[in-house]
């Protein structure tokens, strides 16, 4: 199966790489962060990584952040419904939602209850840019980071302090209303937004599938504030803060009950931390930070309590990088994490855990180099170690290897260890995970295309199954992920195609493909500005997948999809705007999970102030 991926994923770099290769343009390269926590270009990292601007999230006009994840290389989106919804969201290289680990400017924002984060919550209004590496990090960034990282920064301030907005209507009584105000003012640069959106929404739930669903519509709201403050002390010391809160009220349907029952959700989201960056000498780089990451929610049936899970961690970080020479850096980082939960199914849990690590990234000729160690204690389950090798070689000044070898962790959650009600399985394992990367990155002015081979083994798999939870299950994915940006004919082009084999073992000891994870899907967009005018179109594509059915949980083959997604922006001078986006233009009925609705076809407008 490797070997076929291979080929196939070829193709389309060899095309792309023949039709650009005479294109002319200057290098304007991104630096990033995620890959190796101090500072590189983007074409320099060896994970295979890449970013998401705000140009981007401004084409692409996503209301939220799965809807902007969607279209990269990797990540397959199982939303139970419409913009808001729950279950688990993402899945990242063939993993699942818990494998992949999100945070916000630095700090993790995971329910301890089941190791996910709501990204569902993450309104882009807040957001400046996103940064994407996949494989295993877990030397870098502890549990949970086996697929990848995800990372978001919210807005910081740029140029005069200046106000900013914009209000959007659309189908299913969808509005949004945005307000903010930022920039630079001496040496204080600052950024405040608040934002409201609400939809009335669609049906959950496909009553032709699970006919005791409630059949009415399920709506969301949305109210997020974020703000960032930074302040440049001296020339060698700054400090700052940073705030995200997402207060949210979701409608969901269940297939197990009356069809005139109803539930609702009441989650709020936060992140806030404090920071100081001080350079002591020219060489030495410290970030000393403490944060707090909070996911709150509780749950109502007929307007009765029905669940709820109030996590907190708290996080302190203090990363060194030392610039050995230009060329060559050691970082070292220390951190203390704690959790707390308060679940009224596994009831009030807490853990600390406690890591150091150790990084080096460094250049000789052609040759570069990164190795990271981490060793963290967690006070419920004891040590874990993990570590991550690559190499990265420049064929010529456009082509450049990479390879790498790293293992990864994630720490049972408390549902894990204590569903249902304290019983569950206190003995549990970590799961592991060992990949091997090879990748062929091709790089020329705007033009970025980079292929990457990979297979990842994972052991002692948490599975629930007979009534408890256990390490039984052995899992394993293979595959190829492309991804493409650059200018072509007057376009800005983006793309990513990814072809997978992702295999889990089933409690009958069968190997199968793993639940709600296609083997092939891919992504390709496109942008022109005409004038004032600026046009786009997004085109989505899934194969099937395996899934088990909302009702009967037999297992079942769920149908692949096309969607098409157009935008306009009209500029009526440098600072107000018009925009129109049509959702799902041909209107494709399609399903993500077995038997919940996905987004029908809808058009959305918003008139805005962006200075």
């Amino acid at each position: 199966m490797i070997k076929c991926i291979r080929w196939r994923a070829a193709l389309p770099l060899a095309l792309v790489s023949s039709l650009l290769h005479a294109q002319p343009a200057s290098e304007d390269d991104a630096v990033v962060i995620t890959a190796s926590r101090t500072q590189q270009r983007l074409r320099d990292a060896i994970p295979h990584t890449t970013v998401l601007t705000q140009k981007d999230i401004r084409d692409s006009q996503a209301i939220d952040l799965p809807s902007l994840l969607r279209s990269e290389a990797g990540f397959e989106i199982q939303q139970t419904g419409g913009i808001g919804s729950t279950f688990s969201p993402l899945s990242l290289r063939g993993g699942s939602s818990a494998q992949a680990l999100i945070l916000v400017d630095g700090v993790r924002v995971e329910d301890a209850s089941f190791g996910l984060s709501a990204i569902q919550h993450i309104m882009l209004d807040d957001v400046e840019r996103v940064e994407i590496v996949r494989g295993n990090v877990s030397s870098l960034y502890g549990s949970g980071a086996i697929g990848g990282v995800v990372q978001v920064f919210t807005k910081r301030g740029r140029g005069a302090p200046a106000p900013y907005g914009q209000v959007m209507l659309g189908e299913r009584s969808t509005g949004k209303a945005l307000a903010g105000y930022g920039g630079e003012a001496g040496d204080t640069r600052f950024n405040l937004t608040a934002s409201r959106f609400r939809t009335r929404g669609f049906s959950a739930i496909d009553p032709r599938i699970a006919p005791s669903a409630n059949p009415d519509r399920d709506g969301y709201e949305n109210e997020s504030a974020a703000a960032n403050v930074s302040h440049r002390v001296s020339r060698r010391h700054e400090v700052g803060a940073s705030f995200l809160r997402a207060n949210t009220h979701l409608d969901y349907d269940s297939a197990f009950d009356l069809p005139t029952d109803v539930h609702k959700s009441g989650q709020d989201l936060g992140m806030m931390q404090a920071w100081w960056e001080a350079h002591f000498v020219d060489a030495w780089r410290s970030r000393a930070s403490v944060a707090e990451g909070t996911d709150y929610r509780t749950d109502t049936k007929n307007g009765a309590f029905a669940f709820s899970s109030n996590t907190r961690n708290r996080q302190l970080i203090w990363d060194n990088e030392l610039r050995i020479r230009p060329e060559h850096s050691v970082s070292v980082g220390l951190e203390q994490l704690r959790q707390e939960l308060d679940s009224s199914t596994v009831g009030q849990r807490s853990r600390d855990v406690g890591s150091w690590r150790l990084g080096y990234l460094g250049r000789l000729g052609a040759h570069s180099l990164q190795g990271n160690v981490r060793t963290e204690d967690y006070s419920d389950f004891g040590n874990a170690e993990t570590y991550f090798l690559g190499y990265g070689f420049d064929l010529t000044d456009r082509w450049r290897l990479t390879a790498s070898n790293a293992n990864a962790f994630r720490a049972p959650s408390f549902v894990d260890l204590y569903f249902p009600f304290g019983v569950g399985n206190p003995l549990l394992r970590p799961e592991r995970a060992r990949t091997n990367e090879l990748g062929l990155q091709w790089t020329a002015g705007p033009h970025r295309l980079r292929t990457t081979v990979f297979e990842t083994k994972y052991q002692d798999a948490i599975v629930f199954s007979a009534g408890t939870t256990r390490n039984v299950r052995r899992a394993s994915v293979n595959g190829v992920e492309t991804s493409y940006s650059g200018q072509l004919l007057g376009f800005d082009l983006r793309a990513s195609l990814t072809l997978q084999d992702p295999v889990e073992q089933d409690p009958g000891g069968q190997e199968v493909q793993a639940i709600r994870r296609s083997k092939k899907f891919g992504s390709v967009s496109a942008y022109r500005t005409l004038d004032r005018w600026r046009l786009g179109a997004e085109l989505l594509g899934s194969g099937e997948r395996r899934d088990t059915h909302i009702v009967t949980f037999a297992s079942v083959q769920e149908a692949g999809y096309t969607v098409l997604n157009l935008t306009a922006r009209y500029n009526f001078s440098k600072a107000l705007f018009a925009a129109l986006r049509v959702e799902n233009a041909l209107n494709e009925e399609y399903h993500l999970v077995n038997g919940f609705n996905a987004p029908p076809r809808g058009a959305f407008v918003t008139v805005g102030w962006q200075p």
